[in-house]
């Protein structure tokens, strides 16, 4: 009698009071995983991770230290034995325990000697979840020209470097599980049907963050006209495509335009400034044209050679004054070709901006003329002019002032 009462007091002391102090004690469950040679403690748990740490804390007396005794166990899986049993404060200890990613989330028990301690849940991201909150936002292709890159979608092979494809790339999650499905960049050339996939790698930095911007080169670089499409790929999925066109050097050069001239002035001391009209004699040391041009081909960017004539009145036959090459985009570009001392100018009426002999604009040194009126109530003919977007807007502004004197 003596003997088997005594067996049952070891069996409480041992096996079932260790869990009701665990239980009174409280515990904690924190799950974290291993990826890229790091532990990770974001949630969920991604499907590419390595292995996945599940440790518990827990109040745990000296009977019940024993790692043998400790078990994980997951739905329609064998038990996990416990890595190890470490101390922590007080007389606090964490059981630890490290397996495979699970497939999917899954809800699983901590168990000592066969009995359930704590029960806990592992969060696991699926490769659809993770494609499902992947974006691609601002998908954009920009051509190389004249030492810059600009985003494009129409543009002149000629003179171009290269095509490059950028984009910002969110999630809801960190990025680094993108790098086990692969991001790719595919360019097509529409006319020949010829494809080229460009892998896109990731930066340490880019992988832990949940944006960031990709950029891709064209491995071949366009010389004919025809069209050119990227698609943004993950794995399989298609992300977002982006389509631009390589035009006839012809076609870009139609469709330049001069959308406003003025003049670039200095003073003796040097100090520069533009203004819309004229300056007057003798009030300015240098001057020259400045002129915005532009393509009205939305999105349209190329190489253009520009040449600046000097006009003199009776003169059939203008002087080439410089000639050179400009990127020219759909925003009007500033081209300011220098300055000429006002000397220099004493026999110009103007400067005339011309492309391959086309005549894209004038910027006239003679002031506007006034009208005159003669004694019978008739105009006056004025000496001959070049009419200019200045003189356009100083007669809006005139007729403005006049109708509003009237009114």
């Amino acid at each position: 009698m003596w003997r088997w009462m005594r067996r049952w007091v070891d069996w409480v002391r041992n096996d079932l009071l260790p869990v009701t102090r665990t239980r009174r004690g409280g515990y904690a469950v924190s799950v974290h995983y291993e990826a890229e040679g790091r532990s990770q403690y974001e949630l969920p748990v991604p499907w590419s991770a390595d292995a996945v740490t599940v440790e518990v804390q827990l109040r745990l007396p000296p009977p019940a230290r024993r790692k043998a005794d400790f078990a994980l166990r997951l739905p329609h899986a064998e038990p996990i034995p416990a890595d190890s049993v470490r101390p922590d404060a007080a007389d606090r200890h964490r059981v630890v325990f490290r397996f495979p990613t699970p497939r999917a989330t899954v809800a699983g028990e901590l168990l000592w000697k066969q009995q359930v301690i704590a029960p806990f849940t592992i969060p696991v991201l699926t490769v659809e979840a993770f494609l499902n909150n992947l974006s691609l936002a601002a998908p954009t292709l920009a051509v190389r020209l004249g030492g810059r890159v600009v985003p494009t979608r129409l543009f002149v092979p000629h003179g171009a470097r290269g095509v490059l494809a950028s984009a910002l790339l969110r999630s809801h999650h960190r990025l680094g599980p993108l790098t086990d499905l692969g991001l790719t960049a595919v360019f097509r050339n529409e006319r020949t049907g010829r494809t080229f996939e460009v892998p896109v790698s990731l930066t340490a930095e880019q992988r832990s963050a949940s944006e960031a911007v990709v950029t891709a080169p064209c491995p071949h670089r366009p010389r004919r006209p025809g069209a050119w499409s990227v698609t943004w790929r993950a794995g399989s999925r298609e992300l977002a495509a982006r389509r631009a066109e390589a035009i006839a050097a012809r076609r870009f050069e139609d469709s330049v335009r001069v959308a406003d001239a003025r003049f670039a002035v200095a003073d003796k001391l040097g100090a520069m400034r533009v203004v819309r009209q004229p300056p007057a004699a003798g009030t300015v040391d240098r001057v020259g044209p400045c002129f915005l041009v532009a393509s009205s081909e939305p999105g349209a960017v190329g190489l253009c050679r520009l040449a600046v004539f000097a006009v003199a009145p009776g003169d059939s036959d203008p002087a080439q004054l410089m000639e050179q090459e400009v990127l020219i985009t759909d925003a009007p570009v500033v081209f300011a070709p220098g300055l000429l001392g006002v000397a220099d100018l004493a026999r110009v009426g103007g400067f005339e901006l011309r492309l391959n002999g086309r005549v894209l604009g004038t910027a006239s040194l003679s002031p506007v003329p006034p009208a005159t009126l003669t004694s019978e109530g008739g105009f006056k003919p004025p000496p001959d002019f070049t009419w200019t977007v200045a003189a356009e807007e100083e007669l809006l502004d005139r007729l403005g002032r006049l109708g509003g004197q009237n009114g």
